[in-house]
């Protein structure tokens, strides 16, 4: 039942719209299922495989997050006080968290590498926590004639995922270099150089399970709590709010952590 009243996402009209004019949609913006959208395709000819591979939704949905977090700094950061309020004082204990992560796995020294830290916490965690507003309400009442789109997790999808680790894994080279210049690759042959291959598969392994790991738990918790609110959906739902809460924040910890103790080892005088 799920998968017929599923609606196509708003990435593949807006790609149509963009390539063929309103004319061409099925229907304007109506929600269409997924079955009838293909017939649609079908009929009329549409080739979707570029919409596909360039996974328009997670784009759209990742830009929106980035501009919901510079907006909400840049807001902020013009009402600082000297006696925090509540808002204040959520921000400061959040950027503290982030703080907290470049002490404990880089070291004192927090100022180059916070901004980096902080931001891909503040991204998955945001992503995150946007999943849990109650989307599914704005297909109802007075706003279902506008037939708004459902918002999904940008960290849901794999090729965010993946390119949030190539950040990671782009960043503690940078951050290497930056602090030992070219005498950074001499850890590829230091003890021995025949262990040069096994460095260098540890390094290429490392965004592999950053990318893994962030999919893998933000997808398993998606798919349990749909299974837990078909099976008991009047009793579970704020409950799971709660849960959803706390695994999505413990997932923008654990990428930030991991990615902050690798630049860390990076920068390291004995590294």
């Amino acid at each position: 039942m799920a998968a017929e009243k599923a609606g196509v996402k708003v990435g593949e009209h807006i790609y149509l719209v963009l390539r063929d004019g309103v004319d061409r949609l099925p229907n304007g913006f109506a929600p269409q299922t997924f079955g009838e959208f293909a017939e649609w395709q079908a009929s009329k000819g549409v080739d979707l495989k570029w919409f596909e591979v360039v996974h328009l939704d997670t784009v759209l949905y990742s830009w929106a997050v980035m501009l919901l977090l510079l907006f909400a700094g840049q807001a902020l950061a013009r009402s600082l006080r000297t006696a925090p309020d509540a808002r204040q004082t959520v921000v400061e204990e959040l950027v503290g968290f982030a703080r907290g992560i470049v002490r404990n796995f880089i070291g004192q020294d927090v100022g180059p590498y916070l901004w980096y830290i902080g931001s891909i916490f503040m991204f998955i965690l945001t992503s995150n926590w946007l999943g849990i507003l109650p989307w599914k309400f704005l297909h109802f009442g007075p706003l279902e004639s506008l037939h708004l789109p459902h918002y999904e997790a940008p960290t849901g999808d794999y090729n965010t995922t993946v390119g949030l680790a190539l950040l990671s894994f782009v960043a503690y080279f940078a951050f290497g270099i930056a602090a030992k210049g070219l005498g950074y690759f001499k850890h590829y042959v230091t003890p021995k150089a025949w262990l040069m291959p096994f460095v260098i598969i540890e390094d290429i392994s490392r965004p592999l399970s950053l990318s893994l790991r962030l999919f893998g738990n933000v997808t398993a918790g998606h798919v349990v709590i749909a299974v837990l609110l078909m099976l008991a959906p009047w009793l579970v739902p704020l409950p799971l709010m709660g849960l959803e809460l706390f695994l999505g924040s413990v997932q923008a910890f654990i990428f930030a952590a991991l990615s902050a103790s690798y630049i860390g080892a990076a920068v390291a005088e004995h590294h």
